[in-house]
């Protein structure tokens, strides 16, 4: 299972060469095992970070070759990023998968290609008297 996770880092790595060690830092925050969210168009791959109220989130394994292989064979001109709108949607999903769904994503952004990290809140639990 690591190797997977490995093949994976190595193939988004490969997608774009402009990450930074910033970028890479936050990568190692998140917690194994991957949670795979079934969506209409792919199945994602979503990680919890270990402490944040942040998801990180990629497309499948194929598509993320897929990209890397475009991206490749027009020397970087193509742009064959999934919209980062479905990737939240996977990210919301997960959260109703986890008995999240009273939270709400709050802003994601390009954490490297193609992974995006998605900070959401969650409401306030009130405590029992």
């Amino acid at each position: 299972m690591k190797s997977k996770i490995l093949a994976a880092a190595a193939i988004a790595a490969t997608v774009s060469s402009c990450a930074t060690t910033e970028s890479f830092s936050r990568m190692n925050t998140y917690t194994f095992p991957v949670h795979h969210v079934k969506m209409a168009d792919d199945t994602y791959r979503v990680y919890d970070h270990k402490t944040d109220n942040a998801l990180m989130v990629a497309p499948s394994l194929g598509t993320t070759m897929a990209i890397g292989a475009a991206q490749g064979a027009t020397l970087g001109l193509a742009d064959t990023m999934t919209p980062e709108q479905r990737l939240e949607e996977a990210a919301q999903q997960h959260l109703v998968n986890t008995g999240r769904g009273a939270c709400k994503i709050t802003k994601g952004y390009l954490l490297h290609k193609p992974l995006y990290e998605f900070v959401f809140e969650c409401p306030a639990v009130e405590p029992k008297v």
